[in-house]
């Protein structure tokens, strides 16, 4: 793949799931706000739906910014990029769950979303923000080390990192979603924008 190529797909990924990211916990903040966040309901799985649309869009967006810039991101951003790849993909696993299986729980077993969680599941939730959280927060130094996008937005992945063990809950994930967001535009600008 070229390198044009590349950087239109980092480009068009990371916007994307900026976008998908930030209306997804916009959603869910504006459906607890309004104290309509009942598990069992069509809307529980829209919005879960929609995050998990984010996150899978996000995996496309850090691998092409991970191609577009790993010769000047090193070995920081080889570890940053494989961490960050693996805890976001079990964020998106935990909202695949969260969209099609925890409504059924809902209706069938509403005792069983009251529980605190212990053993295995304990295990893949502190595992899902640990990878989450060192991954980000060391793709975002990687990125800022390389000095080739906005200091800020890299500012805002490290941040997203930071903010990784809050990752699970609305809206801590929008720091993260902007700064990828902004890395995309930056790439877009860089490059002269669309080709016509």
């Amino acid at each position: 793949m070229s390198t044009s190529s590349i950087t239109r797909w980092a480009s068009a990924t990371s916007i994307t799931a900026s976008i998908v990211i930030v209306l997804s916990q916009g959603l869910r903040l504006a459906i607890g706000l309004a104290g309509e966040s009942d598990s069992a309901q069509l809307t529980h799985t829209l919005t879960y739906g929609l995050a998990l649309l984010g996150m899978s869009t996000l995996l496309l967006a850090l691998t092409a910014i991970y191609a577009h810039e790993s010769a000047q991101s090193g070995r920081l951003g080889l570890v940053g990029y494989l961490l960050a790849f693996l805890g976001t993909t079990l964020v998106a696993g935990d909202w695949w769950f969260e969209a099609f299986v925890v409504p059924t729980i809902a209706t069938e077993a509403p005792d069983v979303l009251k529980q605190s969680p212990t053993g295995s599941l304990l295990i893949g939730a502190i595992a899902t923000v640990g990878f989450y959280t060192a991954g980000w927060l060391l793709f975002g130094l990687a990125t800022l080390r390389t000095k080739t996008r906005p200091r800020l937005a890299s500012a805002l992945v490290i941040t997203g990192g930071l903010l990784g063990p809050l990752a699970l809950t609305t809206p801590y994930q929008i720091p993260l979603a902007v700064g990828i967001g902004w890395i995309g535009y930056s790439l877009d600008r860089a490059h002269g924008g669309p080709n016509p």
